[in-house]
């Protein structure tokens, strides 16, 4: 129907053409004239004819042959002029705009998007080398495309295969984090993102006010642990000039008992404490040193379990009154007295 059409139509405009000549044999200036009206004539009835065919799919047969007739076009535009090209150039672009939908051998049609393609063909200036390159490619890529293509039957098989048991396992579930240690990650988180919040609804401020937090408490624990330390350099410093007598057990536990008769309950501890270290360097038990810590004197009895307890007990305490500053009465004090003396009557 749409031959017929077509044909009808070209017969129609010829005729209209020789009607409208004023003799029957033309001179050469009708004639060129008659010949550009029947080509216009004909460009419109093709394009009647491309758009009635604008939404009809291609096949797939053709789709490749425009392919291949596209590539060929390109490849003899080199010896042409720059206006002829550009005029090809566009009809194929035109050709292309109407590709849209490709007819399968099942019947079955497949959208497609030419555009690119398209726009290739219209860049200003033409690349005539770089659309024949892409054009070879699309074309090798149909060439190298399998002829056989597996269906949902093909496969069948394997999928009996995989069903075997040997092929079959039990994933392994992810251990799961302990409920307190998820809640712990949730109150980070939701800490984390108030801190953030803030910083981004006020600025900078929470930000240098914690800074400067976090610097004065830094300050505050570094300036303890030196005035601690000078304190105790001090003290051993103290230690190196008292009277010969401090450098006996008896002699330390002789001083105790005079700064508690005086209330001083807290250097009477200390003094308490030293008379212990001293009684077991006296039995050979330990040996005392000024500069070992409290912890070194602990392993070098590790040996002595009956020994351990005791003195862990003494230290204890003479840490937390000491360096804790934790208040001394005089109950404190005259327990910590049978404390010593626990480990003073401790025999080897």
């Amino acid at each position: 129907m749409r031959s017929l059409l077509a044909v009808w139509l070209i017969t129609l405009l010829s005729l209209t053409n020789l009607s409208a000549s004023p003799s029957l044999r033309p001179t050469g200036s009708n004639l060129l004239q008659r010949q550009g009206d029947c080509f216009v004539g004909t460009l419109r009835v093709s394009t009647l004819l491309a758009m009635t065919k604008q939404n009809a799919p291609i096949t797939f047969d053709g789709y490749w042959e425009l392919v291949r007739n596209t590539r060929q076009s390109i490849v003899q535009m080199d010896a042409k002029p720059q206006a002829t090209i550009r005029q090809e150039l566009n009809a194929l672009a035109s050709r292309w705009d109407q590709v849209t939908a490709v007819e399968l051998s099942d019947n079955s049609v497949m959208q497609v998007d030419s555009s690119y393609l398209a726009a290739q063909l219209r860049n200003d200036p033409p690349k005539l080398k770089q659309l024949a390159n892409l054009l070879d490619a699309l074309l090798g890529a149909h060439a190298e495309y399998p002829q056989k293509v597996f269906t949902l039957e093909d496969v069948a098989p394997l999928n009996k295969i995989l069903a075997r048991p040997e092929f079959q396992w039990q994933e392994q579930q992810a251990p799961q984090t302990p409920n307190w240690l998820q809640k712990f990650y949730d109150w980070m988180d939701r800490v984390m993102n108030r801190f953030f919040n803030a910083t981004v609804q006020y600025g900078r401020v929470p930000l240098i006010a914690t800074a400067v937090l976090l610097f004065i408490v830094s300050l505050f624990f570094i300036s303890r642990g030196l005035s601690r330390s000078l304190v105790r350099e001090a003290q051993l410093a103290n230690e190196g000039n008292d009277s010969e007598e401090l450098s006996t057990s008896k002699g330390a536990f002789k001083r105790a008992e005079s700064l508690s008769t005086q209330g001083d309950y807290r250097n009477a501890i200390r003094y308490l404490y030293l008379s212990s270290l001293l009684v077991l360097d006296e039995k050979r038990l330990m040996r005392y040193d000024r500069s070992r810590t409290n912890r070194e004197y602990l392993r070098s009895l590790s040996s002595k379990p009956e020994l351990v307890k005791p003195l862990r007990d003494v230290i204890d305490v003479f840490d937390r009154v000491w360096y804790g500053f934790e208040n001394v009465d005089e109950q404190t004090y005259q327990s910590y007295v049978k404390r010593v003396d626990e480990l003073r009557e401790k025999k080897e």
